[in-house]
C-alpha cells in the first residue's frame, strides 16, 4: 500500500469518524526509522497538526520484557531522527522568515531592515512535531485541535472499541490464525 494511500486513509479515520487509526502488522513486520519520517512528512503535506504514534506493547510473558527494551531503544532512535527532522524544518522555516525581511527606504540612510521578531517567533512555533512513545493504551481520538495519533501494533493484540485498523502486510486469513492462536 502506497505511504500517501496510508496517509490519506489515516486523516480521514481521525478527521472525519473519529476514530484513532491503528497500523497493524505481523509480529514478524517491524519499520525501520525512515518509514516513521517518511510517514510524518506526508501526514504534514495533509494536516498541520502535531503527531504522536502510540506503539501499542502489551502482550503478557516473559519473552516481552526482552522485546520491550529493543522496542525502547528502537524508539529512541526514531525519536533523535524525528526531533533532527524538526529542527531542521524549523531552521529552514527561520532562514525563509530571513529571507522576507522587509527593506524599506528611509531619510536617515538608503535602506533599512526591518524585522518582525512575532513573526519569527510563530515560524519557529509552526513547526510540526512527530513522536513515537510505546504504550499500554492507545489514546482516544482527540479533535482537529490536538495531537493526530496514529496506534501501531501487532496481529496479536486486542485493539479498544474507538479504534480502527489498517492492517498492514497481512491477509484476513492470516488475523484470523493469529487470533485463533
Amino acid at each position: 500500500m502506497p505511504l500517501q494511500q496510508i496517509a490519506h486513509q489515516i486523516i480521514t479515520l481521525a478527521d472525519r469518524r473519529a476514530s484513532t487509526p491503528v497500523l497493524v502488522t505481523p509480529p514478524y513486520l517491524s519499520f525501520r526509522r525512515q518509514f516513521f519520517v517518511e510517514l510524518s512528512r506526508e501526514l504534514a503535506t495533509h494536516t498541520d497538526r502535531d503527531l504522536r504514534i502510540d506503539w501499542y506493547r502489551n502482550l503478557p510473558g516473559v519473552r516481552t520484557l526482552v522485546s520491550d527494551q529493543i522496542a525502547a531503544w528502537h524508539v529512541k532512535s526514531v525519536n533523535r531522527l524525528l526531533d533532527r527532522m524538526t529542527a531542521a524544518k524549523a531552521k529552514q522555516l527561520r532562514k525563509a522568515a530571513r529571507l522576507s525581511v522587509s527593506e524599506e527606504p528611509t531619510a536617515e540612510s538608503d535602506s533599512t531592515v526591518t524585522r518582525n521578531p512575532a513573526r519569527h517567533q510563530q515560524t519557529a512555533e509552526d513547526t510540526q512535531i512527530a513522536t513515537v512513545q510505546i504504550t499500554a493504551a492507545i489514546a482516544r481520538p482527540g479533535g482537529k485541535s490536538r495531537d493526530l495519533v496514529i496506534g501501531l501494533s501487532d496481529v496479536r493484540q486486542k485493539l479498544p472499541d474507538w479504534t480502527t485498523a489498517i492492517w498492514l502486510g497481512t491477509s484476513e486469513e492470516e488475523v484470523k490464525r493469529w487470533h485463533a492462536a
